[in-house]
């Protein structure tokens, strides 16, 4: 049998998802799984492409089994929240350094747990709208209100992170300069991530075939969707190669989302920028941070 276009994008992805997954797994087990850490949503976007490629592939075989057909609705709907997810991990990390060499920080972990709850609850809402949608017999896409409402979260914790990057990145002089790649590769994802996020809007508020994440065009798809992710996997994971497995001890509580420090001990939030480098993995140096 031969295959049609979105059967041949998910045999792309297939094939760009399955040894990047290697690769986002070996960045992981060098960064840390840590929920907040950026690199273990970029793992899960991999896992989540694999399934509904697997998923769309599937339902191409069988077109009369709905369950396929939800699950493929459902996976394409939450593949936003890794992306938003990774790049407020990312930020943790950037913000966590400017906060280790200012005496008045700006940005604090209620913040970030803000940010994180908005993709969390849009992250929810994006599945439970996913199983509730359906098609009409002309194979248009019937959006419930939940996927909505998901989609307008999604786009509320996007400008939380574009405030949060530009309310940041005034002062990367302050941080190590290894670090200063971070708000880097943050600011060149931020646009393909706002595209990503427009083509979902589309799909969820413009009854306009070209947007249908059923039957819709291929073109649009990839164009506005599938190659948005591939960067930004590509630039996250690129990242973890150039900046330094932090020491347990200098993870910042933005990026470790602690509730509160240990009495009687003091969290330094990361290491300052005299930390030394010790088989790949910055230690900061006795006595408290410069400011």
């Amino acid at each position: 049998m031969t295959l049609h276009a979105r059967e041949w994008v998910s045999v792309v992805e297939l094939i760009f998802y399955i040894p990047t997954s290697i690769v986002a797994l070996w960045i992981c087990s060098r960064h840390g799984f840590r929920r907040s850490s950026g690199w273990i949503y970029t793992l899960l976007l991999c896992i989540i492409r694999i399934a509904g490629a697997i998923c769309e592939l599937s339902s191409w075989n069988n077109p009369s089994n709905t369950s396929l057909m939800h699950a493929t609705i459902i996976i394409d709907s939450i593949g936003l929240s890794p992306l938003l997810l990774a790049t407020l991990g990312m930020l943790s990390r950037f913000v966590d350094f400017i906060n280790a060499s200012s005496s008045h920080p700006t940005l604090s972990t209620k913040h970030f747990r803000l940010i994180q709850i908005l993709i969390t609850v849009g992250l929810i809402l994006s599945i439970a709208g996913g199983s509730s949608n359906s098609t009409n017999s002309d194979g248009q896409l019937k959006v419930s209100t939940t996927s909505r409402v998901g989609i307008v979260l999604y786009i509320v914790a996007f400008v939380a992170l574009v405030l949060v990057f530009f309310l940041s990145v005034l002062h990367s002089s302050i941080i190590p300069h290894n670090e200063r790649r971070v708000p880097l590769a943050v600011l060149f994802a931020l646009p393909f991530i706002l595209v990503r996020l427009v083509y979902s809007a589309c799909s969820v508020f413009l009854h306009n075939h070209l947007f249908n994440i059923i039957n819709g065009s291929v073109v649009v798809l990839v164009v506005m969707a599938v190659l948005e992710e591939f960067i930004v996997v590509v630039v996250y994971l690129i990242l973890g190669f150039f900046v330094d497995k932090l020491d347990k001890s200098n993870q910042g509580p933005i990026a470790s989302r602690e509730w509160k420090n240990k009495r009687g001990k003091k969290h330094r939030g990361a290491y300052d920028v005299e930390g030394q480098q010790q088989n790949g993995v910055y230690v900061a140096p006795q006595g408290p941070p410069h400011h």
